[in-house]
């Protein structure tokens, strides 16, 4: 199982990031270029759902154009669809080119927002992804400890969002043998997960195989086998579709 896997970092947010960001910036678009970037939006998402990523990379860009030429360069509606760019280029296994649009889509979102924006967190999640499946763990873990703060503020240390980044950033941690810090962590997560999402939701049965992972590699099997078989009996009852939020371990 690869880290990606492990991990709880999705690319769903983009989605629901578009459709809210179309609703806001209704009154700034003039109605055919609404309309154009409505369609445009549709079918790319239509695309990259169904892994077709490269078919939807033009339409990114020129979403990106369309949201520059109504709206200027430093507008959220740029930021988001910059942040999407960049998805689908890493998508396509081009890190060189999605590394600049992340970080511009950010400089757009402080500049606009503040840097304790949500869509910052968002955003940060999304490099710090890009950096843990090209060997930048040091990156990765700053973006991430950052996302976590920016969260934690905006939300509550108890969101559910707050669970799914303590997630990555333990088997972050745990990958690179720092089990001290990792431990804590998926326990901090597990104990707001069931909290606020249930203690049968399909994203605590992926924290739990991570956390079973780091107690067989500390030689705890006893409890990595109790957590394994909790994890199995959530699976078994729950829907592969009922995953919203967390990243699995390696």
């Amino acid at each position: 199982m690869d880290l990606e896997q492990r991990t709880m970092i999705t690319y769903r947010s983009c989605y629901v990031g578009l459709i809210a960001l179309l609703l806001l910036v209704v009154p700034q678009f003039a109605q055919q270029e609404f309309d154009d970037i409505i369609d445009i939006s549709k079918r790319m998402v239509a695309l990259e759902r169904a892994g077709n990523y490269a078919e939807a990379l033009p339409l990114a860009q020129r979403a990106v154009e369309l949201a520059e030429d109504d709206v200027g360069q430093e507008h959220p509606s740029v930021a988001v669809y910059t942040d999407y760019l960049a998805v689908l280029y890493h998508k396509v296994g081009d890190p060189q080119r999605a590394e600049p649009l992340f970080q511009r889509a950010v400089a757009i979102q402080e500049k606009v927002a503040g840097p304790d924006y949500l869509g910052v967190a968002t955003t940060l999640t999304h490099l710090a992804k890009l950096y843990l499946t090209i060997g930048k763990a040091g990156k990765a873990e700053e973006l991430l400890q950052r996302a976590v703060a920016i969260r934690e503020k905006a939300l509550g240390p108890e969101h559910v969002a707050v669970a799914t980044l303590l997630n990555d950033l333990a088997v972050l941690y745990e990958v690179e043998g720092n089990y001290v810090k990792a431990e804590p962590l998926f326990q901090r997560t597990l104990a707001i997960q069931e909290k606020t999402i249930g203690p049968t939701h399909l994203s605590v049965a992926i924290t739990l195989d991570n956390y079973a992972k780091l107690l067989r590699q500390t030689h705890h099997s006893n409890e990595a086998a109790q957590l394994e078989t909790r994890a199995k009996s959530i699976r078994d009852q729950v829907s592969p579709h009922a995953l919203d939020y967390p990243m699995k371990s390696p």
